[in-house]
């Protein structure tokens, strides 16, 4: 521990590499640990729609919606959330943002949450992990 300060000055790339490196590794789980959402994967948003009735809201476009989707998702797309009226009765009931990769969606969950619903995930991944786990879109 004597020589570290020894050790960054004669290897300072290896040193300013693994402090990089380090930060890539942990800033993803850090962002969503204080933007506070909550990433589900394929298999664990499947249980919540069977377990606690979740329902699918897809923020892409309209016509990337058209093109295909999950069985039941309502389309709203980003660009028009603020405007849109969630057909939700039930803020209380879990809702899954999605849309083509996890972007969209994260940036989507706060205009979601100023709607008052409190149940908020993402699907991980977004269609992209759908497909590549085989799971069923419709068009």
């Amino acid at each position: 521990m004597e020589n570290l300060g020894e050790f960054i000055v004669n290897h300072w790339i290896l040193s300013t590499a693994f402090v990089v490196l380090a930060w890539i590794v942990f800033s993803d789980g850090l962002q969503q640990k204080l933007s506070g959402v909550t990433l589900l994967t394929t298999a664990q948003a499947i249980h919540l729609i069977n377990q606690q009735k979740a329902k699918f809201v897809d923020v892409r476009d309209a016509a990337e919606f058209e093109k295909e989707h999950i069985a039941d998702a309502v389309n709203m797309p980003l660009a028009t959330l603020d405007d849109e009226k969630i057909k939700q009765k039930d803020t209380s009931n879990p809702v899954i943002l999605v849309c083509a990769s996890g972007q969209r969606a994260r940036t989507a969950v706060k205009q979601v949450k100023a709607k008052g619903f409190s149940d908020l995930y993402v699907l991980k991944g977004g269609l992209n992990e759908w497909k590549v786990a085989k799971l069923p879109l419709f068009s």
